[in-house]
C-alpha cells in the first residue's frame, strides 16, 4: 500500500537534506518540497507565524516506522511534525515504481 507523509522544516536547506537522505536510505520513493509557505501554530503558549517549506513523502506502508524513527533522529525541529495518509487508488505502474525503489 502506498501511503504519504508530511513534515516541514523552516529552510530550504533542511528540506533537501531530509528529501536526499529519506532517497538515499531508500525509507522513500520519492519526496517532494513545496515552499515557502506560512504557517501559523501555537509554541510554548504564543501564537506563531513562520515561513516553512512543506515536504510530501511518498512510500509503502511497512516502512512507516522506519520514517518516522528516521525523521525524528534526523529532523531539525524538537516536535516535528509528522502526518499520513493511506491510499485508497493508486495506479499499478506507479506502486510497483515505488515498491521497486523501497526496501520492503
Amino acid at each position: 500500500m502506498l501511503m504519504i507523509g508530511w513534515t516541514t522544516v523552516a529552510t530550504m536547506p533542511q528540506a533537501e537534506t531530509l528529501a536526499a537522505g529519506l532517497i538515499e536510505s531508500r525509507l522513500a520513493a520519492c519526496v517532494q518540497i513545496e515552499g515557502p509557505i506560512t504557517s501559523f501554530y501555537s509554541w510554548e503558549g504564543r501564537t506563531e507565524r513562520s515561513e516553512e517549506f512543506r515536504i510530501s513523502i511518498k512510500f509503502i506502508a511497512t516502512r512507516e516506522s522506519d520514517i518516522e524513527k528516521w525523521l525524528l533522529t534526523h529532523h531539525p525541529y524538537k516536535t516535528p511534525e509528522w502526518i499520513t495518509v493511506r491510499t485508497e487508488n493508486v495506479s499499478e505502474k506507479y506502486l510497483s515504481w515505488v515498491k521497486a525503489n523501497t526496501y520492503n
